[in-house]
């Protein structure tokens, strides 16, 4: 049944296609499948900035929060990091894209860096993200999200949302390459150079590298997996990094670095 509604506005997507509007409509016509609270769109081209396709926040965060998202902070966020790996076009839950110590750290937290919640709503109860390969470094990241409060999306869910996805990441494809084609190159280089310019005075190169692990949520065990070192290097590495920066936690070390990128950017 809720599929049969999904495919009876189908019509009206395709025709919409390059118009105004084709972003409100998609997700009014997934809303007949399930709800959500929240939805938005990013392209994410290879090393260059994201850019902003569709904007269904509901102003929950002030717009100098998404500024910095698009001036840097996107760079510790799960979503830009699956796209930078190259993941294959589909639907996925966002706890099978993010890193083991993702949920728990300040970036998922953050009414002050993260888009899509504020001081108010607090952490989203679920993100879900369709995905769909623009070439082989592009990707276009359509998200539906459930606030604080209510329920993740369940299985059964899921699973009509996956069924979905196919036409959907063909849809999206559709409407925003031109947009993405048309932004050309960015401007700025690979802005991942944040990470190798972040103390370099004091840290060495491999701590910069343990740094930009952290701060996108992975754990040591992590951390020591992706860098092929043992669990209790990476743990000597954090305590070197946390004695040469003069910090004692992980918050203090991602509030230095976000004041070093949009420093940068400023």
């Amino acid at each position: 049944m809720e599929l049969g509604r999904w495919h009876g506005h189908t019509p009206g997507l395709v025709a919409r296609i390059g118009q105004p509007g084709f972003a409100e409509g998609l997700d009014a016509a997934l809303r007949n499948l399930v709800d959500f609270d929240l939805s938005c769109a990013f392209a994410y081209p290879g090393e260059n900035s994201p850019l902003l396709l569709h904007d269904g926040l509901c102003r929950v965060s002030p717009p100098d929060i998404m500024a910095s998202y698009l001036g840097g902070t996107y760079l510790l966020d799960a979503v830009y990091s699956a796209c930078r790996r190259e993941v294959a076009e589909g639907l996925y839950r966002l706890g099978d894209l993010a890193p083991d110590d993702f949920f728990s750290g300040d970036y998922f937290n953050s009414p002050f860096v993260h888009p899509c919640i504020s001081m108010e709503t607090g952490a989203l109860a679920e993100e879900i993200v369709f995905i769909a390969a623009l070439s082989p470094t592009t990707r276009i990241a359509y998200s539906l999200m459930r606030q604080n409060g209510h329920a993740a999306f369940s299985d059964a869910e899921f699973e009509l949302l996956r069924q979905a996805a196919p036409l959907v990441t063909a849809l999206i494809a559709r409407h925003w390459r031109p947009a993405v084609d048309l932004a050309g190159p960015g401007d700025d280089g690979p802005l991942e150079r944040a990470f190798r310019s972040f103390m370099p005075s004091l840290l060495t190169a491999r701590e910069q590298e343990v740094v930009s692990l952290v701060l996108r949520g992975h754990s040591s065990l992590s951390i020591g997996r992706n860098l092929k070192i043992a669990e209790g290097t990476v743990k000597i590495h954090r305590k070197n990094i946390h004695a040469k920066l003069g910090i004692s936690s992980q918050t203090e070390l991602f509030n230095r670095f976000i004041a070093h990128l949009l420093g940068e950017r400023l």
